[in-house]
């Protein structure tokens, strides 16, 4: 049985710098299930840097509890990131819907 690697540091880097054809079979079968593939793994963009958003956009994220910190790794994660569309205040709904989700991508997410 494979196994999935452990990841040290900050997650997003880890995984940013792997390719769909460096992840075991364990690994590629996890990303499938959240919806990735070889496409969409090998041709995602980095992930923004905060500074490299908006100041509009960091509002946004600041309304879904994101700061600086927590974006980089540096904090724990807001709390709605964890929740479902319906658990979401109606001020996250609106500022979800401006960074383009719909309920549907955001549960699916």
């Amino acid at each position: 049985m494979t196994t999935i690697r452990q990841v040290t540091g900050d997650p997003n880097e880890f995984w940013s710098e792997l390719s769909w054809s460096d992840l075991s079979s364990a690994e590629q079968d996890l990303w499938t299930q959240l919806g990735w593939n070889e496409e969409n793994w090998d041709d995602e963009l980095d992930f923004p840097e905060w500074d490299d958003l908006s100041s509009e956009d960091q509002k946004l994220w600041g309304v879904l509890g994101w700061t600086q910190s927590s974006w980089e790794g540096e904090d724990d994660i807001p709390e709605s990131a964890d929740k479902s569309w319906e658990e979401l205040t109606s001020e996250e709904q609106a500022a979800a819907t401006e960074l383009g989700y719909t309920q549907d991508k955001w549960d699916n997410e």
